[in-house]
């Protein structure tokens, strides 16, 4: 129960609410985002007596997402809610400022100290009696509580949680209880300000980081910067800049430290994100021999599915609390004395130049004919030609996240997103709070991109924004659903769909003056345009919110979720994702090595052939060296051709050979179109573990070629591979639609099923990798009418075995012989070693996801279908309505995953 402290004893009596908001004003917060409660209403009396203004949100939760936006701007922000029923609603917004470093002071009115003393039955309680159950679920997302139970230690508690709040840059948790707001406590103490600053490191153990650091700088040939989020959170932009424009070195930015750079410095070079990088820069930073790295957050959207390929042996990380080079961990070290001392001692530095970003548009996205429709490729190249310095660019997760990236900024940009915690809705109710940081600082325009989907999450903080006379330009880019959601899984299902909103209305069904707010509609890239052109629009004058009409291709060829393919586009991150390191067309991007030509890494393309492996886990760039000599000793044997070689070894066996090296060496011995014949074999790198293809050309043959290997190993040829699994040829790889496997089964089946009479007994055995889009049943039905009804099913006694292989966007198909199951389905490790076959068959259901992937039916795929009856027999269902596999081929699929 909170105790009285003698006003006489006091040299400057202050109440306990006015401290608490006076200090709030000491540290930069001028807007207080939450909603009044019953037990908060007296507290927020005191809010203008402090010179701070209420803001006041819909809902709690929006009221986090804005204090998270407005604390980006400025440094630091606060909510108030109300005890239990407001501050649960918040928790999803404190949660993700916890995740992502954003320092927040929630302050949560409650129930007065005598009133949980004594455990009375309140409202918006659990009627227990526990009034400590929501502080507990508080406590692991905040850095510091302070309960305010008691005046003497108020002021204390107070100045320690926003102290720890800006220095940790992560929310706090603060009680103020009804019966502690107006007690009096010392106010000489506000003439104190409180101590912001950052622990000083131990100056014998940071001299001999910094030594350590400068040993391995001076060392490096090729050294590159990477910033991320943590030197924007934990405010080390000064020391990072400075360093950056003294050494001279290429900087690049993952994508949660955009705009933590001055992108218009002649040594950026773009954004990182393993194989969702900007074209050209995995290869720069990839290849370096040092990146000093500033701040990471190795998260998987950060790193495009922990694609990152920077080995720590080759990495320093500068961090808020520690120092790690290489392996070597100093912790309570942190990274602002250190990079100041580096940046004075580091003398001149080995410099190799990288990318240097633009915002040109490709040249095939330019065509502005009527009725052009808005692509990706062509709006974030043309948005990052239409910011000016210092704008706030806030981008939803989702499309808007990951286009953006794609945009290269003018000088003084913030960039707010949230990758990490990724809750959509947030960049609404952040762009509200990020508004009014600007209208508080000068005037800085706000600019938010949002998917319809997150949109109608958060759509009632547009009346917050026009209740406070904020003015950002608001796009809301209609992919009529959750898009990215589709591209990871259920592309046609009903659950990613919404109702369309007549989202322009909006603006004045919530109140807004038609005199101080415009709305617009623009549906082709022509509308845009002008759009992008009107000085009125572009001066931000006041609230505006344009609809951008866009439409989602289901079967583009680059289906990522990181690719956004919209309308047949083609981004860098897209070709990534089918295993491709390939550049964009444009020719900005394209920065070689030195020495090296310029060239596109091959991807799979329709029409092509090839061959799937697959290898034990963490073995890539050995299992590609074995394929290599394997295929080209063949090669020679059946052809008598001997592929040309790079100069270099793969027979280290003391290191893991790098695919990239793999990939670099096969392109190095690739001769030139003009003079030299184009390689047999061509490594195609998966974005898959474990997988991996070998593009081939004539005379190399697939299937005969793998079929070759798999008997001679048979019949006793020496072991040459130790860590290849399965073979699967591929006569013909195709796009993974109806269309496109209608186009390969009529160009690889028709030789062997059609036009010779013969009467063929035949399987099918598709498999799919990462793709739910065609079902496993159509897929058997399209091939058994393509194969026609001359032909019968036979599971065991067959005579020609159909593969399927779908791997998200692509698939291939080929013919094999009667002895496919004999030779362990061409998986070598199982010819050579052979393990013991199951006792039992599995059911589909029990297949590793490997081999299948969706949740359909099982059932007879002709049961209902007259033209297929033959394919009833290739369906033999078991006890439990599954089909049952073959056992060899469950336990090398089993066998496969685990490895």
């Amino acid at each position: 129960m909170a105790t009285d402290i003698r006003t006489s004893e006091l040299k400057s009596p202050i109440d306990v609410a006015e401290f608490l908001f006076r200090r709030l004003h000491e540290v930069g917060v001028r807007g207080v985002h939450g909603v009044p409660g019953d037990y908060n209403l007296v507290a927020l009396d005191y809010i203008p007596k402090a010179g701070l203004k209420w803001v006041g949100n819909c809902n709690e939760l929006n009221a986090g997402y804005a204090a998270d936006g407005y604390a980006r701007v400025k440094g630091i922000s606060a909510v108030v809610t109300t005890f239990g029923v407001g501050e649960l609603s918040l928790l999803n917004a404190i949660a993700g400022a916890y995740s992502e470093y954003v320092p927040i002071v929630h302050i949560v009115g409650t129930p007065s100290t005598l009133s949980q003393r004594d455990g009375l039955l309140l409202h918006h309680t659990l009627g227990n009696g526990n009034f400590e159950v929501f502080a507990d679920m508080s406590r692991d997302i905040s850095c510091a509580k302070a309960k305010l139970n008691d005046p003497h230690d108020a002021a204390m508690l107070i100045d320690n949680a926003i102290r720890e709040c800006w220095v940790q840059s992560r929310p706090v948790y603060i009680t103020l209880p009804t019966d502690m707001v107006q007690k009096k406590i010392e106010g000489e103490r506000l003439k104190t300000p409180i101590d912001l600053s950052f622990p000083s490191n131990e100056s014998e153990k940071e001299d001999y980081v910094v030594d350590a650091v400068l040993k391995y700088l001076h060392a490096a040939k090729n050294p590159i910067i990477l910033v991320d989020a943590c030197a924007i959170r934990h405010r080390a932009l000064e020391e990072v800049h400075e360093f950056i424009e003294k050494s001279g070195l290429p900087v690049f930015v993952a994508p949660m430290g955009k705009g933590a750079v001055d992108e218009t410095l002649p040594t950026y070079g773009g954004v990182y994100a393993g194989n969702g990088s900007n074209a050209g820069v995995a290869e720069r930073v990839e290849s370096s021999d040092l990146v000093l790295s500033i701040g990471a957050i190795k998260s998987d959207f950060n790193t495009a599915g922990f694609t990152y390929r920077v080995s720590q042996l080759s990495t320093i990380d500068f961090h808020s609390g520690y120092m790690r080079v290489r392996y070597s961990e100093y912790p309570g070290v942190n990274m602002h004395g250190v990079l100041r001392k580096v940046t004075a001692r580091m003398g001149k530095l080995n410099i190799e130049a990288g990318p240097k970003p633009d915002n040109e548009i490709a040249e095939k996205d330019q065509a502005m004919s009527q009725g052009e429709v808005i692509t990706h490729d062509w709006l974030w190249p043309r948005v990052g030609q239409w910011l000016q310095p210092n704008d706030i660019v806030l981008t939803e997760t989702g499309t808007a996240n990951f286009g953006i990236w794609e945009a290269k900024f003018p000088k003084g940009v913030t960039a707010i997103s949230q990758v990490l915690w990724g809750s959509i809705g947030y960049s609404v109710g952040a762009c509200q709070g990020a508004a009014l940081a600007a209208k508080e600082t000068g005037h800085r325009r706000t600019i938010l991109f949002v998917g319809d989907g997150s949109f109608e999450l958060t759509a009632q903080e547009l009346s917050t924004m026009i209740r406070n006379d904020l003015k950002p330009i608001i796009f809301v880019i209609c992919n009529e659903g959750y898009t990215i959601e589709r591209y990871i899984h259920g592309m046609d299902a009903d659950y990613n769909d919404i109702q369309q909103w007549k989202y322009k209305d909006l603006v004045g069904v919530f109140g807004a003056d038609p005199e101080n707010s415009k709305t617009y509609q623009v549906k082709t890239k022509l509308e845009a345009e002008d759009l992008f052109k009107d000085e009125n629009f572009s001066s931000a004058p006041y609230l505006q919110v344009s609809t951008l009409q866009s439409r989602v291709d289901i079967n583009a060829d680059k289906d990522s979720p990181l690719s956004f393919t919209m309308n047949e586009s083609k981004k860098r991150k897209s070709e990534a994702s089918n295993g491709d390191r390939a550049q964009k067309k444009s020719k900005q991007w394209r920065v070689p090595k030195q020495g090296q030509p310029n060239y596109v890494t091959p991807s799979i393309e329709p029409g092509d052939s090839g061959i799937w492996a697959t290898f034990e886990m963490g073995r890539e760039g050995k299992s590609t060296a074995e394929l290599r000599d394997l295929f080209e000793e063949y090669a020679k044997k059946l052809y008598g051709i001997l592929e040309e070689q790079a100069d270099g070894d793969d027979s280290n066996e003391g290191t893991e050979a790098d695919i990239e090296a793999e990939i670099e060496k096969e392109v190095q011995g690739m001769k030139s179109k003009s003079s030299k014949r184009e390689a047999l074999f061509q490594s195609v790198k998966m974005d898959m573990q474990c997988v991996l293809f070998f593009k081939t050309r004539p005379p190399v043959e697939p299937v005969s070629f793998i079929h070759t290997i798999c008997k001679d190993a048979a019949e006793g040829a020496t072991q040459r591979v130790r860590f290849v699994k399965r073979l699967s040829p591929m006569a013909m790889m195709g796009k993974a639609t109806e269309e496109g496997l209608a186009k390969v089964a009529d160009a690889v089946l028709g030789p062997v099923f059609h036009g010779h009479g013969d009467r063929l007994k035949f399987a099918i055995r598709p498999t799919r990798r990462n793709h739910n889009v065609m079902k496993r049943d159509d897929i058997i039905k399209q091939i058994a009418r393509a194969v026609g009804g001359d032909h019968k099913v036979d599971l065991k006694g067959y005579d020609r075995l159909i593969l399927v292989d779908v791997y998200r966007n692509v698939l291939g198909l080929s013919v094999v012989g009667s002895d496919y199951d004999e030779l362990k389905q061409y998986n070598l490790a199982e010819i050579y070693n052979p393990t013991p076959k199951l006792g039992v068959k599995m059911s589909i259901g029990a297949v590793p996801e490997i081999e299948e992937k969706d949740d359909s039916s099982r059932a007879d795929v002709a049961a209902n279908d007259p033209g297929l009856k033959n394919v009833a027999i290739a369906t033999n269902k078991s006890e439990e309505g599954n089909i049952s596999l073959d056992p060899q081929r469950t336990a090398n699929d089993t066998q496969l995953t685990a490895s």
